[in-house]
């Protein structure tokens, strides 16, 4: 399972990244900056700016919508492709819940614990995929896959470092592989803030 929506994931992740450095900043912790950076000026702001309206187009809070109680049936054998539908459409948790039912299906099946791990991501539910994450690592934890999603989920926390050292291990897997150097161009660009 790969994540989508690659022009739109710049623009959540800056805002997610910003959020946090301005909750810091208000609770009085020095932000970081890189050598020789500058704080914001207002040059800064009217580029934030344009970023975020460039972003309007995406609903930030309409991957948040929580997890349904129920979702509609389908045939046995069919939640991976229910699955695999709803997350593309963005509808993560009813992805969510049809991964799950996937993985009751098939227990040991990684596409769908993955595909499970990031329906969470997207929905901002960590407290849910980390376990999902582990129970993947179990399954494979030599998987390009599993690195590069487990990166990306602390990408999306914004946890850099992190995420930086699961995508050099998703990246000595799978060298030169498009998905992992766009998320490490994501991870780039949102490093230089």
């Amino acid at each position: 399972m790969k994540y989508l929506y690659k022009e739109q994931l710049s623009c959540e992740i800056l805002m997610i990244i910003r959020r946090k450095k301005a909750k810091k900043q208000r609770a009085g912790t020095k932000v970081r900056h890189k050598r020789g950076a500058r704080p914001m000026r207002a040059s800064a702001l009217t580029m934030i700016v344009s970023i975020l309206v460039s972003c309007s187009s995406f609903d930030a809070g309409s991957s948040k919508k929580g997890l349904p109680a129920e979702v509609p049936p389908v045939p046995s054998g069919q939640e991976m492709e229910a699955a695999r539908t709803a997350f593309e459409t963005g509808n993560f948790g009813f992805a969510a819940r049809y991964f799950d039912m996937a993985m009751t299906e098939e227990p040991g099946n990684i596409d769908a614990c993955l595909g499970l791990a990031a329906s969470y991501d997207w929905l901002y539910r960590f407290d849910l995929s980390d376990p999902v994450y582990k129970a993947c690592g179990e399954l494979s934890d030599d998987s390009f896959l599993y690195h590069n999603n487990v990166g990306f989920s602390y990408l999306l926390r914004g946890e850099l470092g992190r995420a930086s050292a699961s995508f050099a291990q998703a990246r000595a897997l799978e060298p030169n592989h498009p998905v992992i150097e766009t998320n490490l161009k994501v991870l780039r660009d949102v490093s230089d803030g």
